[in-house]
């Protein structure tokens, strides 16, 4: 299990970030299950998914 985010090509989802990292979803006011790299914040996996769809559409229509 990995214990810090990392970064590199592809960012990895962690759920164990330090506590400072990890108090609430910055997108709503439910607790954060990890630290979402892309985001660069801690989200709850209901956010995470749905800012993991708009990112992956987003780029798509960029790169179009």
């Amino acid at each position: 299990m990995l214990t810090l985010a990392t970064a590199g090509l592809k960012p990895c989802e962690t759920t164990g970030e330090p506590n400072s990292h990890n108090h609430g979803c910055r997108l709503c006011e439910d607790a954060a299950d990890g630290y979402d790299a892309t985001f660069d914040g801690p989200l709850c996996r209901t956010c995470a998914t749905a800012f993991s769809d708009f990112y992956e559409n987003t780029v798509e229509v960029r790169d179009e």
